[in-house]
């Protein structure tokens, strides 16, 4: 006799994770229903297009100018020209602003690529890529403001430091308080999104 085909394994029904998963992906993926959405793509992209050049500018003409000549003392070359002068000045500094104007200037750039990509805002993943990317380079672009300022005040003098103090603990401040109403945006944002759908897989939830 030949053997009986085997039945097929039933599969077992997609725990409560997943299944909040999937239907999270699959409203993700939906389109939204946002007359609006192609004017606030075009005014995000002329955004991330500023500020793109802004750090581009900020990287090849530094904060305090660069020098003019190259200075050579008994054979040890002290600086040369074209080179930053608050690399000399106030290194620790300068590395950090380097630091946050390239993290701008990388999601910025990283902004216009997604929307060269072709997708539209309507999607909801792409726009809370899109989102997520200006959040990042509106901080990254704010605290290397601070740093640029941190980088090309003097510090000789103490009572210069003392005044530059004041200002630094409120321009800190200020940032901060940017930071914290950026982050509740963000999540803000990220709920609204995601309301809908959590709310009807939650009823689905109850019915079954």
């Amino acid at each position: 006799m030949l053997p009986s085909p085997s039945q097929p394994q039933p599969q077992s029904p997609p725990t409560g994770a997943k299944r909040c998963c999937r239907w999270i992906w699959d409203y993700l993926a939906k389109e939204m229903d946002d007359p609006m959405a192609e004017r606030n793509a075009g005014a995000l992209l002329v955004a991330a297009s500023v500020i793109a050049a802004m750090n581009y500018q900020a990287g090849i003409s530094p904060p305090g100018g660069t020098y003019l000549d190259t200075k050579i003392v008994n054979g040890t070359m002290e600086y040369q020209a074209g080179q930053a002068i608050a690399a000399y000045v106030s290194p620790y500094e300068y590395k950090r602003f380097s630091i946050a104007n390239t993290i701008s200037f990388s999601f910025s750039t990283t902004t216009m690529l997604l929307f060269l990509s072709g997708f539209s805002l309507k999607r909801r993943a792409f726009s809370f890529l899109v989102t997520a990317s200006m959040f990042a380079t509106i901080t990254a672009t704010s605290w290397s403001y601070k740093l640029a300022m941190e980088a090309t005040t003097p510090a000789h003098d103490e009572q210069l430091k003392i005044e530059w103090d004041n200002i630094s603990r409120l321009v800190t401040g200020a940032l901060y308080m940017l930071f914290v109403v950026a982050g509740i945006t963000l999540i803000i944002f990220t709920a609204k999104l995601l309301k809908p759908r959590v709310t009807a897989y939650r009823q689905e939830t109850d019915k079954t």
